[in-house]
């Protein structure tokens, strides 16, 4: 029984992908064969986590829009094939795009992510300094 991973912003076969492989707040599980989803809230809200709940459901492919070098490198040590997926998009169509071969693989972190440190959750630098990912970030996030 072969499953697909993809990390969406809501529990709801609709929803879009979350813009952060690590801070997706929901992990949908599809099994190919019977085309039927469940819904794992990622409480961990980190990568390691979401990898977690991916081998714990034995998926063989996750999709995400974005992803950085600690949870990719976490994703190829469980093997499970890593996809990049268009923002914005839903899931079913995403898991389309992937039947018909139009996704690529991550085969390298998205571009921005790990070239700066997040220090306790936060955000590297000062304003001037802030990474793509940090940016519009209210003061006590960064």
């Amino acid at each position: 029984m072969s499953k697909i991973g993809c990390t969406v912003l809501l529990n709801r076969e609709t929803s879009s992908l979350s813009p952060h492989f690590g801070k997706a707040k929901w992990v949908m599980i599809t099994d190919r064969e019977t085309g039927k989803s469940e819904f794992e809230q990622n409480f961990g809200m980190n990568g390691r986590a979401v990898v977690d709940i991916l081998a714990r459901h034995r998926c063989s492919d996750v999709i995400f829009a974005e992803i950085g070098p600690g949870a990719l490198s976490h994703l190829k040590d469980t093997g499970i094939k890593a996809w990049f997926g268009p923002q914005g998009v839903g899931a079913p169509e995403v898991m389309e795009k992937l039947k018909r071969g139009e996704l690529s693989a991550a085969l390298a972190p998205s571009p921005g992510h790990g070239q700066h440190q997040h220090a306790g959750g936060g955000c590297c630098g000062s304003i001037a300094d802030h990474a793509p990912c940090c940016q519009g970030k209210p003061e006590s996030l960064r």
